[in-house]
């Protein structure tokens, strides 16, 4: 606590303190959220951008959005992120949505065939990426 901020409170009583302290960054948590959960619909994966670093940004935004007390299932931050790969992964969008819907989120990226049977243009820049993120990015959702 800066020492400005414990001299104006300085007068309140433990809970008075809580209450003002509350509602002084409840305003901002609130914009925090609003500005997280905009970015995040925004992000959207460009073509010439690498899968890994995309879904680690997409998987900054769910860890943000729950430290704001606001965590997303593993369901649906897999369908977001799938919904916002680009063109390319259709095929394995399609794939996914039949084969793999109900399994946990972990098995997101280890279900699939080789990345460079779904990438036509690029297959040496992409391969292997995506099995990757299944061990790295995903470890820490349950």
């Amino acid at each position: 606590m800066t020492p400005e901020l414990q001299k104006n409170l300085e007068h309140f009583d433990a809970y008075d303190m809580l209450m003002e302290l509350n509602t002084m960054f409840a305003q901002q948590a609130k914009q925090d959220l609003f500005k997280t959960m905009h970015a995040f619909h925004a992000c959207k994966h460009e073509e010439d951008q690498s899968v890994s670093t995309y879904v680690l940004k997409m998987k900054g935004y769910l860890d943000r959005l729950e430290r704001l007390g606001h965590p997303m299932s593993s369901g649906l931050a897999v369908s977001m992120i799938l919904t916002s790969l680009n063109k390319d992964f259709a095929r394995f969008r399609h794939n996914y949505n039949i084969q793999c819907i109900g399994n946990p989120t972990k098995s997101l990226f280890r279900e699939i065939d080789p990345p460079h049977a779904y990438m036509h243009e690029r297959p040496a820049q992409s391969q292997g990426v995506l099995v990757l993120l299944a061990e790295q990015t995903w470890s820490s959702i349950p």
